[in-house]
């Protein structure tokens, strides 16, 4: 068995879609923008974590190409590197 999707109306657009959920993985905020994603997590509650998934979409439908990785750890990670380098 295949997974086909038929996406009409010419070419595809990559989106790359950002998600903020709660402890319970209910979705707070989702879109296309990383700095939104940032600050809807720094609004959120402890617990909270980010997510990315990569979508094919065209004028009317929309398909995930990848599945969701939480990637709240990294964005982390990255934003302590960057305090420890602007603090030196």
């Amino acid at each position: 068995m295949t997974n086909v999707i038929e996406l009409r109306n010419g070419s595809l657009k990559r989106i790359i879609f950002y998600e903020v959920s709660d402890a319970q993985n209910l979705a707070i905020w989702g879109g296309e923008s990383p700095s939104e994603a940032l600050k809807w997590y720094r609004e959120s509650p402890l617990d909270s974590k980010i997510w990315v998934s990569e979508w094919l979409t065209d004028e009317e439908d929309a398909k995930e190409v990848s599945p969701q990785i939480e990637i709240t750890s990294i964005v982390l990670s990255t934003i302590a590197n960057c305090m420890e380098r602007w603090s030196n």
